[in-house]
């Protein structure tokens, strides 16, 4: 038997045959019966530590650049990652930007002949495929796509050049 197995306080007890009877956790001394989804998972985790304390030195410093750098999930360790102040106010102003301009939509729409009006409206807002729009306009998909595309470029650029 190995050290882990004599100093972890989760087994299973099983019958002559073999048959799982019952899954066991001790918790501060105690001997509680746990399902099986539960005794996997404690099971898991602490296979989880015990491969990642023999994986590390002791002593050994872990630089989290490194473990950016060779693409090693955090959450692997144990550490639920923070997004950097900077980050955060970056996210605050694409927020922002983005309420402002759902504030600003109507008008940029109406600035749009009507016929490219229907068609953002029935791509963008009506779900409607650009092969269901071809189809139902009469025209091909290709050509729909080209004038979804044009559509977008004229609205981007009201967008930037928009006043309040």
């Amino acid at each position: 038997m190995q050290i882990w197995q004599k100093n972890r306080n989760y087994r299973r007890i099983k019958d002559k045959n073999g048959e799982i009877i019952v899954n066991i956790i001790t918790i501060d001394g105690k001997d509680i019966e746990v399902p099986e989804e539960v005794f996997l998972a404690y099971s898991q985790a602490d296979r989880r530590e015990r491969y990642i304390a023999e994986e590390v030195e002791p002593g050994k410093v872990v630089s989290l650049d490194k473990l950016l750098e060779d693409h090693v999930p955090l959450e692997k360790l144990g550490v639920m990652p923070e997004c950097s102040a900077e980050e955060y106010v970056l996210e605050l102003e694409a927020q922002a930007l983005m309420e402002t301009r759902k504030i600003i939509l109507p008008a940029i729409m109406n600035r749009l002949r009507e016929q490219d009006r229907r068609l953002i409206q029935a791509l963008f807002f009506d779900g409607v495929s650009t092969r269901a729009y071809a189809r139902h306009m009469g025209i091909s998909q290709r050509a729909v796509i080209k004038r979804r595309d044009r559509v977008l470029r004229e609205m981007k650029k009201l967008f930037e050049n928009f006043s309040v």
